[in-house]
């Protein structure tokens, strides 16, 4: 299964985002797609499933071909059941069982399988968008940012599920480690053009280098050459007229040569005075409803921190960030917080924007002119570091990207020149570039640091200590994320994995035996009972003891269901940790 792209150029209203780019993929290859925000990567995911097409150029699919794809921001029918949703795709060559349903979406947290989708968040219907399109046949599978909304528990999990994925993946993704450890070639979109690596993606960073490297080579000869020309064109009015008509074609055509600038984002802000006294928690309650989020916690913030907050979805991280800001209260105890702080929030949601409003108004709303370490500058100036350029400047909100709209937010927390940055999922919707060169802001600022985030990337490079919610409490390590992962208690799955012989590289027959019968026969055959059983209850109307005894035989089953699924589910664990 290939699609080709001959000769293929996009526009998004004035902007365009491919231009002539051709390239071929099969469903044999994982491709993690790469670019600057802003470039097209969405865009290019949406012409391979066939959402967009092209303004000129060709795309061609092999006949027959399935592709499914995870967008970005998934949006469902009003009324809809979760199952309902992830059995939709289920057809008589390629059927989604319905237990095969239920155990994806146990495993990405949904436990009431009959919810309307009306009631979900938006991280909520990403994971649920996840779990259509993974249970869903396809030739090429196609994801969006497909850790956004997971917790590092379930990006694991995903991780060595697309490690055995067996057909065509290509994917966007700002997770360093998922695209190293899954994927196998790199795509990468700049400037209007796409490049291909067969290499993974450490192997492409330097494959990169190399391009870049001989392009800059290349630049260089070509503005000699056009140097040369124009001198040669310019000199005296008589000598033109003898000119080769040749080598003023060859000129005119120099001259149409849009010679790529490279720019980098960079910003130093001013550090402002940070007393001694920073934030301090004494024996710290809070509950949500009736879920206690943790229990006499006590933390004091030095001033060289920088704390990654680590734990499940739920957990509570952002509602400690919300009590750091004074947005909510604790229950008990006792926060105390600096005279000096001058805290720069930057929210895991993207905020509120006037999409009719101008990328220099939104800023110059809060400052116009802003202090760095090299002194003042414009609103224009400090957009321009931040890689918005004078004809983004002057766009409205609305033409930009996710991305971009998340850095425009990160320009507008760091240009207040906070002393303590409580960052909330700050690499969502980042891409990597941008991400790199966060990391190296933060790894100078003068100051201490709290984040959440998911990409185990990220908070390796950066963090000096983690706070990780354990169950009602808050412990903290002195450890490197991955560091505390290698030193974590296993769950009963991965200990029974480890209790294996190391020579058995698939499941024991008498587990594998177990788990298909649950599932071709068991389980269905317990679906059959209920479903008849319900089906007898509906035209029951008159009978109270009828009644009461399809009830009770109706109650007894779906115990008896529930039991059998959650082995099942227990030995589909065991069997995603062999390499089947």
């Amino acid at each position: 299964m290939v699609i080709t792209f001959d000769n293929v150029s996009f526009k998004y209203i004035e902007k365009k985002l491919l231009n002539e780019v051709s390239f071929s993929i099969t469903d044999q290859e994982k491709i993690g797609v790469v670019g600057v925000n802003g470039t097209g990567k969405t865009t290019l995911l949406k012409l391979l499933c066939g959402e967009e097409s092209p303004i000129s150029g060709k795309i061609i699919r092999s006949g027959g071909m399935i592709l499914r794809m995870l967008p970005q921001e998934p949006q469902f029918p009003l009324g809809m059941k979760l199952i309902d949703i992830v059995l939709k795709n289920s057809t008589t060559t390629h059927p989604i069982h319905d237990y095969e349903a239920k155990s994806i979406l146990t495993k990405l947290g949904f436990e009431d399988y009959e919810m309307s989708v009306d009631t979900l968040s938006g991280g909520q219907k990403k994971r649920l968008a996840l779990a259509e399109v993974l249970v869903s046949y396809c030739d090429i599978l196609i994801l969006d940012e497909p850790t956004n909304h997971l917790d590092n528990e379930l990006i694991l999990w995903l991780e060595k599920y697309l490690q055995k994925w067996k057909k065509g993946l290509i994917m966007v993704t700002h997770d360093r480690y998922f695209l190293q450890r899954v994927c196998n070639k790199m795509m990468e979109v700049d400037a209007g053009k796409v490049f291909l690596y067969d290499a993974n993606y450490d192997t492409f960073l330097d494959m990169k280098v190399e391009r870049l490297q001989n392009e800059a080579k290349y630049q260089k000869k070509l503005k000699s050459i056009l140097k040369n020309e124009t001198e040669w064109i310019h000199r005296g009015v008589e000598a033109r007229r003898t000119k080769s008509k040749s080598r003023i074609a060859r000129f005119e055509a120099l001259n149409q040569i849009e010679f790529n600038k490279a720019s980098e984002m960079t910003f130093s802000s001013k550090q402002t005075y940070l007393g001694k006294k920073l934030i301090e928690i004494i024996n710290g309650c809070k509950s949500y409803s009736d879920k206690k989020l943790f229990d006499n916690f006590s933390f004091t913030l030095q001033r060289n921190d920088i704390i990654g907050i680590v734990g499940d979805n739920g957990a509570g991280k952002t509602t400690l960030f919300k009590i750091l800001m004074g947005e909510e209260k604790l229950d008990s105890g006792e926060l105390i917080l600096g005279e000096t702080l001058k805290i720069g929030y930057f929210a895991q949601h993207l905020e509120l924007m006037n999409p009719e409003i101008r990328v220099i108004d939104y800023i110059k709303e809060e400052q116009q002119l802003i202090e760095t370490l090299d002194g003042w500058i414009t609103a224009n100036d400090l957009l321009e570091q931040f890689l918005f350029n004078g004809e983004l400047q002057y766009s409205k909100v609305k033409m930009l990207s996710g991305g971009e709209k998340r850095r425009l937010q990160l320009v507008k927390v760091l240009m207040k020149n906070p002393n303590l940055l409580i960052l909330d999922e700050p690499t969502n919707d980042l891409d990597i570039y941008t991400i790199e060169i966060l990391e190296s802001y933060l790894e100078n600022f003068k100051g201490p640091i709290l984040l959440v985030s998911h990409d185990r990337y990220f908070l390796d490079k950066l963090c000096n200590k983690l706070l990780v919610y354990e169950d009602t409490h808050i412990q903290e390590y002195n450890l490197s994320f991955s560091e505390f992962l290698d030193q974590k208690p296993k769950k009963n799955t991965a200990t029974i994995e480890q209790n294996m012989p190391r020579k058995l590289n698939k499941m024991p027959t008498s587990l594998r035996n177990e788990h298909q019968k649950l599932g071709e026969e068991t389980i269905p055959m317990l679906e059959k009972e209920l479903m008849e059983l319900r089906i007898h209850l509906s035209k029951e109307t008159t009978d109270y003891h009828k009644l009461m005894e399809l009830n009770e035989k109706i109650t007894v089953l779906e115990s008896e269901m529930d039991r059998h699924l959650l082995r099942f589910f227990e030995l589909e664990e065991i069997k995603n940790s062999y390499n089947i």
